[in-house]
């Protein structure tokens, strides 16, 4: 599979998963049950009836016909062996032109252009033969049948982009949860909850775990979940993902509170130790002040997480012979942790530029020693390794060392 198939297959996905959060939240019934990947990738059963409702996302694509001949022929299927249970079929799907293709469909159109296919078969003798299948022949469907079936069956190939789309769940989000016009918290919080409920039901191997009510779905996403999903990096793509995080969790001015902030990186984010150097010049550049007028002066923490001894001492080196002062919290060899040694405060005079934490004990014994207002903010891989009762810790979930630099920048 190329790049740009494995983008298209991605997008779809998304698409999907869109969609079911789109039908999720616009339910008139907060008990309406919604399954996912059901009958087909969404079923909404409530008191009256089911809809099976399944999702194409072709941008790319003219519409043909042939496009979402698999899909009805299908439905055409289930519908073959549950006739009385008298289920909605929904096919919605976006295409990039070709829509004046498709009027209504009647029966003979739903024969000729949907059932109706040629496929190259060996006969008894080994010859290779082509042969028509007529599928609703096969199913044993006579024309009443095929009457009800498009009763009720809908074809809806003028489905909203990806982009509309996601921007009606935010809409929704906004009106059901009551939040803020701010698109930040919808997105940022609500839509990366949501993304990862609907994204964890649909890999539950029962199908009676995969169903859930509007009600509930509320409940679960009104949360403000901090812990960023994977797949909402993906979704919402690097570039627009860290301008979200910047503008949001990590936004500075030039009257920025004199805080004592700790940034903690995961080790697991790679790169290095060059990348690491970089990334602690840049955290120090962004979030230190020192001046002659202004006071109090300040420099953040930095801790990496999961980096054994010698490598930190490789890096503290570095770091000492490119000229860079900084503190540690062991004001000579073999001194114990001193939290007023750690807390010196930068000056022209003494060049302290930040103030680095060897490990995740001394990390805990600095913070509860801290006399200022103190902000943590976590960049994690794969999963959050710091909780500090008491204090707030910002999540933030980075797939690289190149995220935080750019987040820093």
């Amino acid at each position: 599979m190329s790049n740009r198939d494995a983008i298209d297959t991605i997008t779809g996905y998304f698409y999907q998963f869109d969609k079911t959060i789109l039908e999720i939240l616009t339910q008139d019934d907060d008990n309406t049950a919604i399954c996912i990947e059901g009958i087909e990738d969404i079923d909404v059963v409530n008191a009256d009836e089911v809809s099976a409702i399944q999702c194409k996302y072709y941008a790319k694509t003219e519409y043909n016909h042939s496009v979402i001949k698999n899909p009805i022929i299908l439905m055409l299927q289930h519908y073959a062996n549950n006739k009385e249970l008298g289920i909605n079929y929904y096919l919605y799907g976006h295409y990039g032109s070709g829509h004046d293709k498709l009027t209504d469909i009647t029966i003979e159109s739903l024969k000729k252009d949907f059932l109706t296919y040629r496929k190259t078969e060996k006969t008894f003798n080994g010859e290779k033969t082509r042969k028509v299948h007529k599928v609703h022949e096969e199913l044993g469907l006579n024309d009443e049948d095929l009457s009800d079936f498009l009763i009720h069956l809908i074809v809806d190939i003028h489905a909203p982009s990806f982009e509309e789309q996601y921007k009606n769940i935010i809409e929704c989000l906004k009106n059901c949860l009551h939040v803020s016009d701010a698109d930040a918290e919808a997105e940022l919080y609500h839509y990366n909850s949501a993304l990862k409920v609907v994204k964890n039901l649909s890999v539950k191997q029962d199908k009676s775990d995969r169903f859930i009510t509007k009600s509930l779905f509320i409940e679960e996403i009104k949360r403000k979940d901090e812990i960023f999903d994977p797949w909402f990096i993906r979704r919402k793509g690097r570039e627009a993902y860290i301008k979200s995080i910047k503008r949001e969790r990590l936004s500075n001015s030039l009257n920025m509170e004199a805080f004592d902030r700790f940034f903690l990186i995961d080790s697991c984010c790679g790169g290095k130790l060059s990348e690491l150097k970089e990334v602690i010049y840049l955290i120090s550049k962004k979030w230190s002040k020192v001046s002659k007028r202004q006071k109090p002066c300040f420099c953040p923490g930095i801790y990496i997480h999961g980096l054994n001894e010698d490598k930190i001492d490789e890096l503290k080196n570095c770091m000492y012979s490119d000229g860079y002062v900084f503190l540690d919290g062991y004001p000579f060899k073999g001194a114990d942790l001193s939290i007023k040694h750690f807390y010196i405060e930068p000056s022209i005079d003494n060049n302290i530029k930040f103030r680095f934490i060897n490990n995740q004990s001394d990390l805990s014994s600095l913070l509860s020693g801290a006399l200022r207002t103190v902000e943590v903010y976590q960049f994690y891989k794969n999963e959050v390794f710091f909780a500090y009762e008491g204090i707030k810790v910002v999540n933030i979930k980075v797939e690289a060392l190149d995220y935080i630099k750019d987040m820093t920048k």
